[in-house]
């Protein structure tokens, strides 16, 4: 009896099995669908044919902007109606780069033991986006797009000025898994940063976009980063001659604040009508800082790097003092503006109100 029932229940489970799969045509599978997050990259001739760049392009098809890869997705070249904007290349065969990024430096006047003597540039500590540590770059670790519209990815910070021997706990930088052998060796940092690229309408309408760069900076660790110096710069090329900055009061010895000055720009144009060239336009109200300045090609500023005309380029963008507590994040946002000068402060305008 036992083994009659035994036996029924397997021909019972076979036909269980035949019925379902005679049902399976008529049942609808409902997968999990994910999203494509790929992106469009391609090599960059005028940097490193080998080093692989995301391209976002605006609705409008006027404006393709590229991102390095290989350097902390760094904005390398911006590109309206076929006209390169930015400069982006290596420098000096070090593996730098330049184009749009992100650095943060602190200076430091040889007040503390180990430094005694040292001169006040050496001292300094230069976390920075977009360039190398002793021909360590900054390392991307992820990137994700929507299309040729967005842009998101996430980056470990170097210490370009290699100067983590004069913190307390350096980190060598990692390359592709090799350890930094120079000397000095390169420098990784304790900050990572995200950058999102995407593109909003420009009220001007020429063009009818502008870039933004949303950024996200992390300390790491629990210590935090005292007083810093961030620099949000661009690189344009040489013959870009005419400098134009709002307001232009906020200089060096002069610095500005943040509740009294909502926004700040740079640009820089071929021509004296400001008509040809970008800036940079970036809101200040969530720095809460009582120092922020505009710099320009021939400006003087705290750190004091070497002569631009060696790189033959030039430079805009504006400098922020704020401190990086210990395990926090940094949100800011700041805007490419292609065109005329006459647009950028028209935008200026809407993002102070």
């Amino acid at each position: 009896m036992n083994r009659r029932q035994s036996g029924s229940r397997r021909v019972g489970s076979a036909c269980w099995r035949c019925c379902i799969l005679l049902m399976l045509p008529a049942i609808t599978l409902h997968a999990q669908e994910y999203r494509t997050v790929t992106c469009d990259v391609e090599g960059f001739a005028p940097y490193s044919p080998a080093n692989k760049v995301v391209v976002l392009q605006d609705p409008s098809g006027e404006q393709q902007a590229r991102f390095d890869l290989t350097n902390g997705a760094t904005l390398v070249s911006l590109r309206y109606r076929g006209k390169e904007l930015l400069f982006g290349r290596r420098l000096r065969g070090n593996g730098s780069t330049i184009g749009v990024d992100v650095s943060m430096y602190r200076v430091r006047h040889g007040t503390e033991a180990g430094l005694k003597g040292q001169d006040p540039f050496t001292s300094a500590f230069l976390p920075t986006q977009g360039l190398a540590s002793m021909d360590m770059p900054a390392t991307v670790a992820g990137v994700a797009c929507d299309g040729r519209k967005t842009m998101d990815a996430f980056a470990m910070m170097v210490d370009f000025g290699a100067d983590q021997s004069f913190e307390r706990h350096p980190l060598l930088s990692v390359w592709k898994g090799r350890l930094s052998g120079h000397f000095p060796p390169g420098y990784s940092t304790p900050y990572t940063i995200e950058t999102e690229a995407s593109w909003v309408p420009n009220p001007g309408g020429t063009p009818q976009y502008y870039l933004r760069l949303e950024q996200t900076v992390v300390n790491i660790r629990a210590e935090g980063s005292g007083p810093l110096s961030w620099l949000l710069l661009g690189a344009v090329p040489w013959n870009v001659d005419y400098a134009t900055a709002y307001p232009g009061n906020c200089t060096v010895k002069t610095p500005c604040e943040s509740k009294t000055t909502p926004v700040v720009a740079a640009g820089r144009y071929q021509d004296a009508a400001d008509s040809d060239g970008l800036a940079v336009v970036v809101p200040t109200k969530s720095w809460s800082t009582n120092k922020l300045y505009v710099i320009a090609d021939g400006d003087p500023w705290e750190v004091g790097i070497g002569a631009p005309e060696v790189f033959k380029l030039r430079y805009l963008g504006a400098v922020l003092t704020r401190a990086l507590p210990g395990s926090t994040a940094f949100d800011f946002q700041w805007y490419v503006c292609a065109g005329p000068w006459s647009g950028a402060r028209d935008f200026v305008k809407t993002l102070g109100h």
